[in-house]
């Protein structure tokens, strides 16, 4: 007679869900919890881009709202978008991160198999699922406000978003040296 396990039981109720990879940049206690909502939309393209409204007959036309040079759909608009592309070199700079990823998918990937310490990859976390939330806001702003925020001022409001919500919930356990890279950020 096989024995009995709760966990067997419990596993087979509730169906066995897919693993993914990109749950503790979304679901990290460092990030924003507005930014979180649309980064899990994005990250399962799920966001309503111009290609897929074009698709269904929604919309009259599938360019980017950013550029105008290609279809807009979630690879184009996360990173492959010259607007986009500059704020996520931008990002990589002011952050130190060395990997050359294009795509959201990868850049989750990359800075999950990172080396970095476990509060610095939170703080990347953050920073990649504030800039994804900021593109779309601006991809928003560009289409309802006919307003076009620059780079500069993208990066501005990203630096001071992430700072003043890791300085609000700034875990206990930070080591020395990540104190001080996040100071000098």
């Amino acid at each position: 007679m096989p024995k009995y396990s709760v966990k067997l039981v419990y596993n087979k109720l509730i169906d066995a869900k897919p693993m993914v990879h990109w749950d503790k940049m979304v679901w990290n206690r460092l990030t924003v919890p507005k930014h979180r909502f649309i980064s899990w939309l994005a990250i399962q393209h799920r966001l309503q881009t111009t290609a897929k409204m074009a698709r269904i007959g929604v919309s009259s036309t599938s360019d980017c709202l950013l550029c105008g040079q290609a279809p807009e759909d979630h690879e184009h608009l996360f990173f492959k978008c010259p607007y986009s592309s500059r704020c996520l070199t931008d990002l990589k700079n002011w952050l130190g991160i060395q990997s050359s990823f294009t795509t959201l998918q990868r850049g989750v990937r990359q800075l999950s198999n990172s080396s970095s310490s476990k509060f610095r990859k939170s703080v990347m976390y953050a920073s990649m699922v504030a800039l994804t939330y900021l593109i779309w806001r601006s991809r928003n702003s560009s289409f309802w406000d006919k307003a076009f925020p620059t780079v500069l001022n993208v990066m501005t409001v990203l630096k001071q978003t992430v700072k003043s919500r890791v300085m609000a919930v700034m875990p206990k356990n930070v080591s020395r040296k990540d104190s001080l890279w996040f100071q000098n950020l």
